[in-house]
Formats: C-alpha cells, structure tokens, sequence
C-alpha cells in the first residue's frame, strides 16, 4: 500500500491530527509526512486548519469538521473560547451587536466563524455563521433578528422581509480581513477613480494645447511673411500675370508640403512615447542563462537528457537524465535549481518527485545549502539521492 493511502485510512480512523503522529504511522520522517500531506491537500483530499496546536496545523478529512471543536479549548484564547461557544450556541452573530473584543475574536477562528454579507434596504450589514450550520438555515435566522419575528413563522408569511430583509447572502471564503471589508466602501472608490481619471484628462489636454500653440505661431508668422510678398506679386503682375500665377501655386504647394511636416513631426513625439511605451513591454524578454548552465555540467559529465521541463524561468528545471555508470546508463530524475540558498524543503520536495516517479534523485544547485539541509544529507535520510553543486560559470 502507497503511504499517501496509509495517511488517507489513518485519518478516516482518528480524525483532525498532527504530522508527528502521520509520520510515525507510515515510519517515515516528519518532513516526508508533512510534504505527502500537502500533496494531498493540494489534490482536495485533505484539509489543513488555521487553529494550530504548538505551531503546527491540523489535518484532516472532508466532512470531519464537526471534529475541529475537541482541539478548541487549550489551543486558543480563552476570550476567543467565550465568543466560540457564543458563535456554536446561537449559530449567528450580528457584527453590529458585538463588543470589539468579540469581532476580534471572530476574526481569529477562520475554521468555526464564517463571516455573511447581508444586504438590508441599501446597506451592507455584517454577520457570522456557526460552521456547520446550513445556508437555509443561516438565511431563516437572520430574517427573523431583522424583522423581530419568532423562528417558528416560515419566511413567505411575513410581508416585511420582501422590503427588507435578505436579498442576497454571499459566503467569504477569502481571509479574514477581505471579509472585515465593506461594501459601502465601494462608491468612494469609484469617486476616487473618476476624479483620477478627470485629472489625467485634464493634463493631455493641456499637453495638447501646449504642442498647439508653437504650431499656431508659426502659422502667424508665415500670414504676415505672406503679406508683402501677394502685394510684391500685384506688382509684378501688371507686367507677366501669367507667370506670377504659376510663382503663387508653386509658394502654396510648398507651403502645404512644410506645414504637414511640421504637423508630423511635433505629432510625432506623442506617438512615438505611446509606441515607446509598447514596444519596452514587449521587448522584455527574459534570457534563460541558468538553463545552459546545467547543459554544459550534463556534457562535461556525458549526462545524456532524455526530457526538460521548465518549471521557473532562470529558478528550476525538472529533467529525466542518463547517468553513465560502470554498470551501464542510470535514469534519474534531475532538479536543477538556482537559488541563494537552497533549504531541506526544497531537498525533500525534490525526494519525493523522485520517489512519486520511483527514480533515484540527481539535486543540483547553484549556491549554497542551508546547515539544516547539509545534516539532513548527513543523516541519511535521502537514499538514492545525488546532490552536486553547479560551477558558476558556463564553459
């Protein structure tokens, strides 16, 4: 039986515990217990708690909840105990109601305090739910705390909860201080953005009007340079009027011509900062230098790579490599990484792809190895595993 199984049964047989006890069920070490149990959690099997015992999380089964409520007392604050079993006996708290100490503790018990936005006649009112209580019966109890009327009246007979009451019950299940957020809020924002958005406004039309105006004297200063050369023109036209008439077109295409250049190039600025801005995003490409970094030690090696996979950019790289040995070529499963300092979780997380996959670990590094990970190497606890460190620099 695979030790991710061995776990699944022992909680289905003792309910929310600690690694410790995990570990010492499948005889394994903690750190290989406490990374199966977050490979479980990440694949919605397991849950962790936010209540911690002695610095460590409790883990547990969908659907044991209703267990989490044994580990209260001791665990917590005794002032967060006093609003706890308030919250477990009344099933719904008013946030309005409540002292600060009380709102503070709700916000301290994530795993039993779930907090309910309730809109009553255009405003956003705050409550808080027992845990295991249903949604039906969460809405029916804040019906009758806003309307005064006794539990036993079902909601259709009372005419005054259409107008008031409950339009809307929305569960959060973001952190605690999302919750505490409210929605009234919210019109300021969009004040804040409209009056930024005005601003923004007014500065490019002073822009605008700013590159106009060089344009508009120009425009000036040609007129009046015009003047004396149409009445130079009358002039001349008595004696060739032909000719003249071919000089003034000449002038106004040549005209027309300098002024759409001038326009282009005093529009162009503007565009070109637009264009700027763009092209610098999109030329932001980052250069991979870690990744022939690790080529380079597979070749002078003769480590042969079967297939790559990279997980960070310049940070970490999985491999399946051929090791030659006396006996003949070694597959093993390689994780490259490039960090400062490299520590015993990236080690053991790294063991346990290897071991997920039954292949002998290869671990390189660029740096160092924190003193934690080096005992751990010294131990013994990583069998089947190579660690080496990579050069610097790229022959």
């Amino acid at each position: 039986m695979l030790d991710q199984d061995k776990i699944l049964n022992f909680l289905k047989v003792t309910g929310p515990t600690l690694p410790t006890k995990v570990a010492k069920n499948i005889n394994t070490d903690i750190l290989l217990a406490s990374a199966h149990l977050s490979d479980l959690s990440s694949q919605g099997k397991v849950k962790i708690s936010k209540l911690k015992i002695g610095g460590s999380p409790l883990y547990y089964l969908p659907g044991d909840e209703s267990q989490l409520y044994n580990f209260a007392s001791g665990n917590i604050n005794p002032k967060d105990l006093l609003v706890l079993d308030e919250l477990k006996e009344k099933k719904i708290l008013r946030e309005s109601n409540l002292e600060l100490i009380q709102r503070v503790g709700l916000r301290n018990l994530p795993d039993f305090a779930v907090p309910l936005n309730v809109r009553v006649s255009d405003k956003i009112e705050l409550f808080w739910k027992w845990h295991l209580s249903s949604n039906d019966d969460a809405n029916q109890m804040i019906g009758t705390m806003l309307t005064g009327v006794k539990e036993t009246v079902p909601l259709e007979e009372v005419p005054e909860i259409e107008e008031k009451v409950v339009e809307q019950i929305e569960e959060v299940e973001e952190s605690n201080e999302e919750a505490v957020e409210v929605e009234q809020e919210v019109p300021e924002e969009q004040e804040v953005e409209s009056e930024v958005v005005k601003e923004t406004k007014q500065e490019q039309e002073a822009s605008i009007k700013e590159e106009a105006k060089p344009i508009e004297e120009e425009e000036l200063k040609e007129k009046e340079e015009e003047k004396p050369v149409t009445e130079s023109k009358d002039s001349e036209s008595s004696d060739n009027p032909a000719e003249v008439k071919e000089e003034v077109k000449l002038k106004e295409k040549q005209k027309k011509l300098t002024e759409e250049k001038k326009s282009s190039e005093e529009k162009k600025p503007f565009l070109q900062k637009v264009k700027d801005k763009i092209t610098r995003k999109k030329k932001k490409v980052v250069v991979d230098d870690f990744s022939p970094q690790v080529q380079s030690f597979f070749e002078t090696l003769r480590i042969m790579i079967e297939n790559k996979d990279i997980i960070r950019k310049n940070s970490e790289i999985n491999y399946f490599v051929k090791v030659p040995s006396a006996v003949g070529h070694i597959i093993y499963f390689c994780k490259a990484k490039s960090k400062s300092k490299c520590d015993e979780k990236d080690l053991s997380t790294a063991y346990m792809e290897a071991q997920v996959k039954k292949l002998p670990l290869l671990f390189l590094y660029t740096n160092e190895i924190t003193k934690k990970a080096e005992e751990m190497l010294e131990s013994g606890v990583f069998e089947n595993a190579v660690i080496r460190k990579l050069n610097n620099r790229i022959e």
